[in-house]
């Protein structure tokens, strides 16, 4: 590769990488080049023809929530014209409890706007727990909710400790405790399960909760995230999904970058940033070539590789070294299946309630209770698959809302669940896994939609933990949420205190990516904050600072027009 320089080099051209290119080339002024080691851009924003031709399946990312591009819609006005857009199942979250063919509906907040209709669903279990509902969705939808969410989510660690945030958070205790939801010493110390016991009285609300959890990639059973457990229950009306496929995402961030001038290099693996006089100033590609950076590096792989590939050891304080060897990465290992289908799943338990058919992330269960979800947790901590009594997956099919994922006539369905941690086996080894686990899901999946057999099947695509280190930074498991996310690995300890703030031993070498807060998902939060830092280092362009645009308030008023643009497509269905 002939010699390159550009005022900003990005490794990796994953989402994360896309987004903060976005901000260092339009609010930074810089030229960036982006370097990555696939074939194409957009990392885990990834739809392709896989179970089947024309089947088109999301291979990661499949749940998109509506604050996970706020800062992008409101300093990128294009990006949802540009294929930015988000939508709405009739149900976005639910649960099928195969034994007594009853089943729960969370109705999504398109078609249901106030949980009206979820409250109903609900009180046919517990009537306690419908109204302790409609107060926790009227609370979340609140202007102090939505600052303190915010808050926590669009800002790195050395700035969610300033006074305006922190008395915020204070501000909003009044409001819990009237919902009925403040956090209390048990809660505050709880695992994921023990705070829906204590929070929620039947076990089917318990059970969407928990198992909604274990999608976060939290192990359900793991201490000190219960304060977190009334968030996810929330969320729950909000899921949404990507239309035309999540790599629609990724176009929609390239052509802004495109118009900005950013410049793309596949095939380009980065072995090396290199580091003169404690500063980076450029990368050295696999092939040999050097890339000269003349204002900063941004490395968007995980910590292990960011530190001992691309930094090296002799950089790094013993401290450092020591904590990036320790962090834990080999839960939320994932199968995640593609089915190419003719008819979609018709469930028994649409005798119970007929939406449940149109369910976006819908739980397959043997009952109610959540302990299922503990042992699939606790058996993966093991290395094993759980007895098929407790197995918990989650399963959809976009092509009911969308026409783009599948030939007219036809669906592609999917799924998740836990499995072992890709170094567990051998090549071989896994080839067998993939098999019996594709028997044994549609084992369980037939048992609740008896139309889900192999004659209702056209093909499948068995990704496993071992094909998912097709992506690099999913290394060295597989896993995606490339670190678990456990109490010593979250927020400001995440990936490790001293680099949670995206700087790195290395002068203007700087790091993001989903290792970092707020990890596991698709959304802009880690390249947002990742740019906030960069930007108060360099003296870059701060759009939240301009009047109108301020943060937290601006992002909120983005989050609310995407909730009207989903639910304004009704109109023109």
């Amino acid at each position: 590769m002939a010699d390159l320089s550009f005022d900003a080099v990005i490794v990796g051209g994953g989402n994360k990488a896309l987004f903060l290119a976005m901000y260092l080339s339009k609010y930074g002024g810089m030229s960036v080049g982006i370097f990555e080691r696939r074939h194409e851009i957009g990392g885990c924003l990834a739809t392709e023809e896989t179970s089947a031709p024309g089947f088109r399946g999301n291979t990661h990312a499949n749940i998109i929530l509506p604050w996970y591009f706020a800062p992008l819609y409101r300093d990128f006005p294009e990006f949802w014209d540009y294929g930015g857009q988000l939508d709405q199942y009739t149900v976005s979250d639910g649960s099928i409890f195969r034994k007594d063919q009853t089943c729960l509906a969370i109705y999504s907040e398109k078609h249901d706007p106030e949980q009206e209709r979820t409250a109903k669903e609900i009180a046919r279990f517990s009537r306690r727990d419908s109204e302790k509902w409609l107060k926790l969705w009227k609370l979340w939808r609140t202007d102090d909710m939505m600052r303190v969410q915010y808050d926590l989510l669009f800002n790195p660690a050395e700035d969610r400790i300033s006074a305006d945030i922190m008395n915020r958070q204070i501000g909003l205790y009044p409001l819990l405790i009237e919902a009925d939801v403040a956090p209390d010493g048990l809660t505050l110390t709880a695992s994921h399960l023990r705070a829906a016991k204590d929070t929620w009285e039947s076990k089917e609300l318990q059970y969407c909760v928990v198992r909604f959890a274990l999608s976060g990639a939290y192990d359900v059973s793991d201490p000190g995230m219960g304060a977190q457990t009334f968030g996810l229950a929330a969320t729950l009306p909000t899921l949404c999904f990507a239309r035309g496929g999540t790599h629609q995402i990724a176009h929609a961030a390239h052509q802004v970058l495109v118009q900005n001038g950013c410049k793309f290099y596949t095939h380009a693996e980065v072995e090396r940033v290199i580091i003169e006089n404690g500063s980076a100033t450029g990368v050295r590609l696999s092939d040999g070539s050097q890339v000269r950076a003349r204002k900063l590096v941004v490395s968007t792989l995980n910590p292990r590789q960011l530190c001992f590939d691309l930094i090296g050891r002799e950089h790094l304080d013993y401290r450092l070294a020591r904590r990036v060897e320790q962090l834990e990465n080999s839960f939320c290992c994932l199968m995640w299946y593609s089915f190419a289908i003719h008819q979609a799943p018709k469930y028994q338990a649409a005798a119970f309630n007929p939406d449940i058919d149109e369910t976006f992330w819908l739980g397959l269960a043997e009952d109610s209770d959540p302990e299922h979800v503990a042992r699939e947790c606790h058996y993966n901590r093991l290395g094993q698959f759980p007895p098929l009594e407790d197995y918990s997956p989650t399963v959809w099919c976009h092509s009911l809302v969308d026409p783009a994922y599948a030939p007219p006539g036809k669906h592609v369905a999917q799924n998740e669940q836990l499995g072992p941690a890709a170094g567990l086996h051998t090549e071989a080894e896994w080839l067998e896994i993939k098999k019996k686990y594709a028997e044994d899901l549609m084992t369980i999946w037939q048992r609740h939609a008896p139309n889900m057999n192999w004659d209702n099947v056209i093909g499948v695509d068995t990704n496993s933990p071992y094909d998912n280190l097709r992506m690099k930074n999913l290394a060295p498991n597989g896993s995606m949420g490339l670190l678990d996310r456990i109490a010593y690995q979250v927020e400001g300890n995440r990936p490790t205190p001293e680099l949670a703030n995206h700087r790195t031993p290395v002068k203007n070498l700087y790091a993001t990516g989903a290792a970092w807060h707020l990890g596991a998902n698709c959304g802009a939060t880690e390249s947002y904050n990742c740019y906030k830092i960069i930007a108060k280092d360099l003296g870059l362009g701060k759009p939240w600072g301009e009047k109108g645009r301020e943060d937290p308030d601006s992002l909120i008023a983005e989050h609310r027009g995407v909730v009207r643009r989903v639910r304004d497509s009704l109109k023109k269905a």
